[in-house]
């Protein structure tokens, strides 16, 4: 009993810690009250690097791209935000929202998760650390391969 009582405490600060600690990261792409040229830059170069948004596909990058294009010509054909006529902040509210949408996706796509697991043979267990897209990856290949094995009736690697 008294084990059973530690194990639900420990579950339960560990749950409270990982939810503080994902509370900054659930902020939108786009922050209030900066300026938004400066944040489009900032989107480009973390597109760029290779590292930030690995996690999205060629289609989904080249939306946000083009989304990113057309909110840093807006920016500049008025000159400032405030001089923004009302149907260009729609449109570039729209543009935002696109962007907002793919890559708060791919940073969900993209945080890290480690688990201790025994290894086959083994008794000590090891950390395997993932990203939350490579075991969907890895998941959606193995259920491919069973259903592969299933249909044709063996295995193969």
């Amino acid at each position: 009993m008294k084990r059973l009582t530690m194990a639900m405490a420990a579950a339960a600060l560990t749950l409270a810690m990982g939810t503080a600690a994902a509370g900054p990261k659930n902020k939108e792409i786009f922050e209030p009250g900066k300026p938004m040229a400066e944040q489009i830059t900032k989107i480009e170069a973390d597109l760029g690097d290779g590292e930030t948004y690995s996690e999205i596909t060629v289609d989904q990058r080249s939306q946000v791209r083009e989304a990113l294009g057309r909110m840093r010509g807006m920016l500049e054909r008025s000159g400032s935000e405030g001089a923004l006529s009302a149907a260009n902040r729609t449109e570039l509210f729209n543009d935002q929202q696109v962007v907002n949408g793919v890559l708060t996706r791919a940073r969900e796509d993209s945080r890290l998760i480690c688990k201790r697991e025994r290894i086959v043979g083994s008794n000590m267990p090891q950390t395997q650390c993932m990203t939350v897209a490579q075991r969907e990856r890895i998941k959606n290949s193995s259920q491919n391969s069973m259903h592969q094995a299933q249909r044709v009736g063996r295995f193969s690697n």
